[in-house]
């Protein structure tokens, strides 16, 4: 049986135009496409969400953000897309009681090198500096308080090789319950049609561009694993 559950990936485009003044026009694309790279080992005891019952949706699709970055109040205030994608997951067991889950996120500068930099796509000027992966920031919500670091912004590491960012860890047993609505870490078979609050995850996005970025367009992925954890 292959891994039970549906990886989708979030592609960033980011612009930024100069002219004297090096200001900055960003956008930020995002697009869901299929990503092998969050695969664990082999496991039996969750549906899987393609040939079985259970199911990852994730919207809007397709998963669209852009950012712009076109006049001075935003080069200060910076940009927050709140609600921007919305994972809401159904989590059916083939073994009672021994279905358990993890959702994750990380990022991906398509193998660019260095490795803590987004992928640069072409450049509008010669002067400034790279944008870092930690440029931007995430945040992960819902009406439970489910997610780890509920309600606050994130951002990562800054290296490919390890940037993760766990949205439901992969905790010890016994396992979390869904029902409670007491903020824990729901890791147990549930569905987002009967505890909505706990199996629906919002994600915001914000980036603070600052004045120093190099002028150009720049590109980073940010996948969305779900993956049942033996």
């Amino acid at each position: 049986m292959v891994n039970p559950f549906y990886y989708l990936t979030k592609i960033y485009r980011m612009k930024f135009y100069g002219n004297i003044i090096l200001l900055l026009i960003g956008n930020l694309l995002t697009n869901c496409v299929y990503s092998q790279p969050c695969i664990n080992p082999v496991t039996s005891n969750c549906a899987d969400a393609i040939a079985g019952t259970s199911e990852y949706i994730m919207t809007p699709d397709p998963c669209n953000v852009d950012f712009e970055f076109n006049d001075m109040q935003k080069y200060i205030a910076g940009i927050t897309y709140s609600g921007s994608t919305r994972l809401r997951l159904k989590i059916d067991e083939i073994i009672a009681g021994d279905c358990k889950w993890r959702l994750m996120m990380y990022i991906d500068n398509n193998g660019y090198l260095p490795n803590n930099e987004w992928e640069p796509l072409v450049y509008y000027g010669a002067s400034g500096t790279a944008p870092q992966l930690n440029l931007i920031q995430v945040k992960v919500y819902n009406g439970c308080g489910t997610p780890l670091n509920s309600g606050v912004y994130q951002i990562f590491a800054g290296n490919v090789n390890y940037d993760i960012l766990e949205i439901i860890p992969a905790l010890p047993d016994p396992r979390n319950l869904p029902g409670t609505c007491s903020g824990t870490q729901v890791n147990a078979p549930g569905s987002y049609l009967t505890d909505y609050n706990e199996y629906n995850f919002n994600i915001d996005y914000r980036i603070l561009p600052g004045y120093s970025l190099r002028p150009g367009a720049y590109q980073i992925k940010i996948n969305f694993c779900l993956v049942e954890v033996p």
